[in-house]
């Protein structure tokens, strides 16, 4: 078993504390082979994760340190170039993984900026947490959080500007409740006595489809 401070030094060096805000697209299987883009109302799925990198060569404290925290994964990206080493990760996205984490580092002092780093990463653990980045203040605070983090804008992530301009173009969403028979999510101006529904259902189609208005 490492110690705390044994492994600070390596989150100090190599680690990553970070959240990611992607489009959420619905992936559930088809009848068809075309991915479904129907969104779901929060329009953004939220990732916290943590991450500590190495050189391959030295994954075996990888794997101390994950016997020590007692959760996380570790992966291995081969680097086809020879300039370029392969490297290992200790790496995890799961959310109560997430708050092991905090408790494990929230005692510990940290001796360089990833400290910072740490406590923006644990406010945004604590949003997620109470439910606040299911609507729009939730989530633009955790842009605004992100931005001060180690946060790096590629071509591949969605900068706050570009997601505050989806939530206030994006028309209102609601949930169908209904009978644990049917299913789960319609848009806002859909004729409900169309078939619309059950074509894009898929294997969830139900027997019997019975519209919002139906007093049953």
């Amino acid at each position: 078993m490492l110690s705390k401070d044994y492994i600070l030094g390596f989150v100090e060096g190599e680690g990553c504390f970070s959240i990611a805000i992607s489009k959420y697209i619905d992936r559930k299987p088809r009848k068809t082979n075309k991915k479904s883009f129907i969104k779901n109302p929060r329009l953004f799925a939220i990732r916290p994760s943590f991450r500590i990198t190495n050189s391959l060569s030295n994954i075996g404290v990888l794997e101390e340190i994950k016997e020590t925290l007692g959760f996380g994964s570790i992966y291995i990206q081969n680097r086809k170039s020879d300039r370029n080493q392969s490297v290992a990760y200790f790496y995890t996205k799961s959310f109560e993984d997430c708050l092991k984490a905090k408790d494990f580092f929230k005692d510990i002092e940290f001796k360089t900026t990833k400290g910072k780093d740490f406590l923006f990463w644990c406010e945004c653990l604590e949003i997620i947490q109470n439910k606040q980045h299911l609507d729009k203040i939730g989530i633009l605070k955790l842009c605004e959080i992100r931005d001060k983090m180690n946060f790096r804008l590629t071509k591949n992530k969605w900068s706050t500007q570009e997601i505050s301009k989806i939530l206030d173009e994006k028309p209102n969403h609601f949930i169908h409740h209904i009978n644990q028979n049917q299913t789960n999510l319609l848009h806002n101006n859909v004729d409900l006595n169309s078939n619309w529904l059950e074509k894009k259902m898929g294997n969830s189609k139900p027997s019997k489809f019975v519209s919002a208005s139906s007093n049953s």
